[in-house]
């Protein structure tokens, strides 16, 4: 982002002193931060404030998700405003980071709970399933990464429409065979056209409840949250429910070790804007369930049965107001990692 009107921003902010200085307040910095020379992660920090540091802030409002701030050893810059605790944000940032409670939903496997693989290392791509039987090739499909670099966009008309096309093509709740998913190519989107496996990218916000599935034949049916995809409901609007979303999985393999429950609940708690990327999944083994005022027992709360599995990528909006650009690398970081 260009700051070329900073030099008058400067000057006017100048005139403003002695207001300034009454304004000024007393925070506490709650984790390990950067201070930086303006309000923005595109230049190297300053210096690292520990947790526990006290600050003077010195304009009331943030800036771009950041506070000027003044240290004791009168350096000047600015960090961001998660990373701070003021007097006027104690209410809010003593709020207790929990989940809530957990609605287990059973998840329909075509397959024995008996696990199948003494652990996740030695879990076949097939899982619990022969590699060219129907439930193994979707469990294929569930770990494969895809080979583009470039996403397609979705929108969530975008998976209403997807499962409109997979509804007349090969149904719900039932096996696959290879013939059948072949059928899962070409389908179209606002943006052109999509398959099943390709790289898509997809902006919203968590919804429900974030949580590990449990004993999946993906995962050998192993137990613990350690060996299962974290099931993750995204919607359009954080005031939606789960039944106003889809479904985006984190898998066990390779997932880096930000990608935690408490951080997916701490982004949710945040009404954080999120930008994730996975491959072009259909989870033919349910129904869709998206109508709350009847629900379907024992089926995930959800409009389409289109999801991103696995993610590849899982980015959070920098700014308060969530005015993050897709196209704009600078307005998102990473699940867990601080600007």
């Amino acid at each position: 982002m260009a700051y070329s009107s900073r030099p008058l921003a400067v000057a006017f902010l100048a005139l403003l002193v002695p207001i300034r200085l009454v304004a000024q307040d007393h925070a506490t910095i709650t984790q390990g931060s950067n201070l930086r020379t303006d309000p923005s992660t595109h230049n190297p920090p300053i210096q690292t404030l520990a947790k526990g540091a006290h600050v003077t802030v010195l304009e009331p409002k943030p800036m771009n998700g950041f506070y000027h701030v003044r240290t004791p050893e009168k350096k000047e810059g600015w960090v961001w405003s998660k990373n701070l605790n003021t007097g006027t944000q104690a209410s809010q940032k003593s709020r207790k980071l929990v989940r809530r409670s957990t609605l287990v939903e059973t998840e329909v496997e075509a397959l024995g709970a008996g696990v199948c693989a003494p652990g996740l290392d030695s879990c076949p791509a097939s899982g619990c399933a022969a590699p060219d039987a129907p439930h193994g090739l979707a469990n294929q499909l569930k770990r494969r990464i895809p080979s583009s670099s470039t996403p397609t966009f979705l929108t969530f008309d975008d998976f209403q429409a997807l499962q409109q096309q997979a509804d007349s093509l090969v149904g719900e709740n039932k096996e696959l065979s290879a013939d059948d998913r072949a059928k899962l190519t070409n389908l179209t989107v606002g943006n052109g056209q999509v398959s099943e496996g390709d790289l898509v990218s997809i902006v919203g916000y968590l919804v429900g409840v974030p949580h590990p599935n449990t004993r999946e034949s993906v995962n050998c049916n192993l137990k613990g949250e350690q060996n299962n995809d974290f099931h993750i409901p995204i919607s359009n609007d954080p005031d939606n429910t789960d039944f106003q979303g889809i479904v985006v999985e984190m898998i066990p393999q390779n997932r880096p070790d930000s990608w935690t429950l408490a951080n997916l609940t701490q982004v949710e708690n945040g009404r954080q804007l999120v930008l994730v990327t996975g491959a072009l999944f259909y989870d033919n083994f349910h129904f869709v369930n998206g109508d709350p005022s009847s629900p379907k027992k024992g089926q995930p709360h959800r409009f389409s049965l289109w999801e991103a599995h696995p993610l590849t990528q899982f980015l959070v909006c920098t700014k308060p107001d969530n005015s993050c650009d897709p196209s704009q690398a600078g307005d998102w970081t990473p699940l867990g990692i601080n600007p």
